[in-house]
């Protein structure tokens, strides 16, 4: 299924509680971290456009950056750039580039087609990546790793990606669709995770100066579905799986959280799309 689509207020202020372990190994140092991005809004044909996925790739490569990792280690991948075989060629190059000691990350945002149990990354071409092959390229990642889904159905992707060394998350169940906010230009679960979990500093959960993955998830993950709750096609919950159970950070050293600016409640109208 496409993506949904949604208006809605925009975010509560608050922060989750509880906390996450501090006690976590050293990032990679910046030459030994990778990521891919992908953002589509725009495709080939006649197949809806979205209005939020390459505002989300810009989000998490600016969240990348400021982590540390080397402009040139983050692949970006939108729109026309981001075709089946870009994804693919995409998606090797992360592989080629891991070792032992690395931290791989690939994000994607955009369109899912699920057919039966099976669900499909959704590139500008209109030629589909399934779910197991996505997994096969994944698990070929050596080092750490972290995965993450922004689009309908999302955790269904999870075919054998998640594990001691690689962290999942996505932005809904399996049977969920997710979201998207059209005048904001971001899907709910990028701008919960990565703009303001991550960017704002408000994943901060125990208030330590430094935003974890787990954080920003967490965060993302608390209120996705407060602001999706009352949609005709459900709320979505996004998921997490894998992971050795110590926290996951982006940067190699602790660096200073940006001071939260005040959230604005911006009352909109209710769109829907299938």
């Amino acid at each position: 299924m496409r993506r949904a689509l949604l208006v809605l207020p925009l975010l509560v202020a608050g922060v989750l509680a509880g906390s996450v372990a501090a006690d976590a190994a050293p990032a990679p140092a910046a030459a030994e971290r990778w990521a891919l991005i992908v953002g589509v809004d725009h495709f080939q044909g006649a197949t809806r456009p979205n209005f939020g996925a390459v505002a989300d790739a810009a989000d998490f490569r600016q969240a990348l950056l400021r982590a540390g990792f080397a402009d040139d280690h983050v692949k970006v991948l939108t729109d026309s750039g981001a075709t089946a075989g870009a994804v693919r060629s995409g998606l090797q190059w992360l592989v080629d580039h891991s070792g032992p000691t690395s931290l791989s990350v690939f994000h994607y945002s955009g369109h899912v087609k699920q057919v039966g149990s099976t669900e499909y990354l959704w590139p500008h071409d209109n030629s589909f990546i399934a779910d197991t092959e996505l997994a096969s390229k994944v698990r070929q990642l050596k080092g750490q790793a972290w995965v993450d889904i922004s689009g309908c159905e999302a955790a269904g992707f999870d075919e054998g990606i998640s594990g001691p060394s690689r962290l999942f998350t996505a932005s809904s169940k399996a049977t969920e669709k997710s979201y998207e906010i059209p005048d904001m230009h971001q899907s709910v679960f990028t701008l919960l995770e990565i703009e303001q979990g991550v960017l704002q500093g408000l994943g901060d959960a125990n208030h330590d100066g430094r935003v974890s993955v787990q954080e920003a998830f967490a965060y993302a993950a608390q209120r996705a579905p407060q602001l999706t709750a009352g949609q005709s096609q459900g709320a979505q919950h996004p998921v997490m799986a894998g992971g050795d159970g110590t926290p996951l950070f982006l940067d190699a050293v602790a660096a200073p959280v940006p001071a939260a600016p005040p959230v604005k409640a911006k009352q909109c109208l209710l769109f829907l799309c299938f």
